[in-house]
């Protein structure tokens, strides 16, 4: 996992941002993409605030949320964000986990499995830690995509905004897409990311398709799902 992630610079950046997706509806249009209706738990990776177990406990109140993310400083803050919700939350990483098998009925992600340095281990945990029946839904951003396009749709998301707001928006997620390598972003074409998730424990048990979140056409949801055996005959 890229040092940049566990910064405390990152913590700081990562708590502007996500309020600032929270204040756009991302996180609650990201909720209503979960299978959430009869699921007991739920695990977002890469929680960073905890304002998507916030937004997920707004549609669904009795889901115990469950959060992990490799910085210390991000988890402090979702804490006092989120605290009045009872999540567990847990400094470490999604390759090498201490929940229990079988444990979690839905996965979810944003932008997260991007920093990840193993991705195929990281498959294999979340296999191991979903429940038979289990769903996994990883929202990332992806090489193939049309930047001029998606840092338009920003604008236009944020034409009731300041200029230097709009602008400050703009930058950051140019930024982010033309030069997130160098701080450990690792932006897969679809292609990739269904080979990595097929080399995985999931198989053909996944797909990778796009969506558009907020308009902005540069996610890619990846869908992953563990067999329940007890309805195999």
């Amino acid at each position: 996992m890229a040092q940049f992630s566990q910064s405390k610079f990152s913590a700081w950046l990562q708590n502007i941002v996500s309020r600032r997706r929270e204040e756009s509806g991302l996180y609650s249009e990201i909720a209503g993409y979960l299978p959430l209706e009869s699921a007991e738990r739920v695990l977002d990776i890469g929680t960073g605030t905890g304002l998507q177990l916030r937004a997920i406990h707004q549609l669904h109140p009795s889901i115990g949320l469950f959060g992990i993310d490799l910085s210390a400083a991000a988890i402090d803050a979702a804490t006092k964000a989120i605290g009045v919700l009872k999540p567990d939350l847990r400094v470490g990483s999604i390759e090498n986990t201490t929940y229990s098998d079988n444990f979690f009925d839905v996965i979810t992600c944003n932008s997260s499995m991007s920093y990840w340095d193993n991705p195929i281990s990281c498959f294999n945990e979340i296999y191991r830690i979903l429940k038979p029946g289990g769903v996994v839904k990883l929202f990332e951003p992806h090489r193939d995509i049309d930047l001029d396009g998606a840092l338009n749709q920003i604008r236009q998301n944020l034409a009731d905004k300041s200029r230097l707001r709009r602008w400050g928006a703009v930058q950051l997620n140019k930024f982010g897409l033309q030069r997130g390598g160098k701080m450990g972003l690792n932006l897969y074409s679809r292609d990739d990311l269904l080979g990595l998730t097929r080399a995985s424990s999931f198989g053909e048990n996944s797909s990778v398709e796009g969506v558009s979140l907020l308009n902005i056409p540069i996610f890619v949801c990846i869908h992953l799902w563990k067999p329940d055996t007890q309805s195999v005959t």
